[in-house]
């Protein structure tokens, strides 16, 4: 099967979200990454991920060796089915044992023509201790262990910007943004809950996407959950547009299917 020019551009979204959100471990087979970070809760970074939607051969053992290595690490398999994903792998990780699809999320671009750089916000050259913990503070999420996810975050190669809004006493906002080539990925956006309407996001995008487009890239791009639809009312509304999505299936590990797949 040839590859095609659609191909080639998700293929360049998907090197620079892999780029943006660096792995601790990452073992390949083929076009096929099992990237595992077992200490951050994020599937992206753990889980398979396919380049190359025409490598489809010897399915069932390679699925196999990946389960192996995620057992080795202590993860649950998860498979990010893409366009790139062989529709053969998604078959085989739709059987006994593997989740229905799930998170599916939307990856979006827009063209850098004018962004307009306003607002009054703090810019970072490293993910400071203090802009970590505000980020986890907003995001809320408990399972995030800041240790982890700084080294992950420091491991991003640069240029990166890590983006923040505080009023007296309380963070409001925060963002990253990373340049691979002519692509900066918007990453991170988290809004205080007293923020929000305001304008707040658009400001912290903004100011993301400027200092992208000072800096050489000339295409935006995003991921964002299907069902965060505030989210995706203020990415239509900077000229984003949909480009492709992706959905994940996980394994029960404690299902007996586990030692069957050939």
């Amino acid at each position: 099967m040839a590859i095609t020019e659609a191909d080639t551009s998700i293929r360049s979204l998907e090197l620079a979200g892999f780029a943006s959100w660096p792995a601790a471990k990452l073992v390949t087979d083929g076009s096929w990454q099992i990237r595992l970070s077992p200490h951050l809760p994020y599937k992206r970074t753990n889980s398979i991920n396919c380049l190359d939607a025409a490598d489809k051969a010897r399915i069932k053992p390679r699925l196999a060796r990946a389960m192996a290595v995620f057992a080795e690490s202590g993860v649950q398999p998860t498979l990010r089915a893409t366009p790139l994903t062989p529709p053969e792998l998604i078959q085989a990780c739709s059987t006994d044992g593997w989740s229905d699809p799930y998170s599916e999320s939307v990856v979006m671009t827009a063209p850098l023509q004018s962004v307009f750089n306003h607002g009054d916000f703090e810019v970072f050259d490293d993910p400071a201790p203090q802009w970590i913990a505000d980020y986890m503070a907003l995001t809320m999420d408990r399972t995030i262990d800041a240790t982890a996810i700084t080294k992950a975050l420091s491991a991003i190669e640069k240029p990166v910007r890590f983006f923040r809004v505080a009023a007296p006493g309380q963070c409001l906002g925060v963002a990253v943004a990373v340049i691979q080539g002519t692509l900066v990925g918007l990453f991170g956006l988290a809004v205080a809950q007293a923020a929000r309407r305001t304008g707040l996001g658009r400001t912290l995008s903004h100011a993301a996407l400027a200092w992208g487009a000072d800096n050489g890239a000339s295409t935006a791009w995003l991921q964002v959950e299907a069902g965060n639809l505030p989210a995706r009312r203020l990415y239509d509304a900077l000229g984003f547009g949909e480009r492709y999505r992706y959905a994940y299936h996980s394994f029960n590990t404690a299902s007996d299917q586990l030692g069957q797949i050939e």
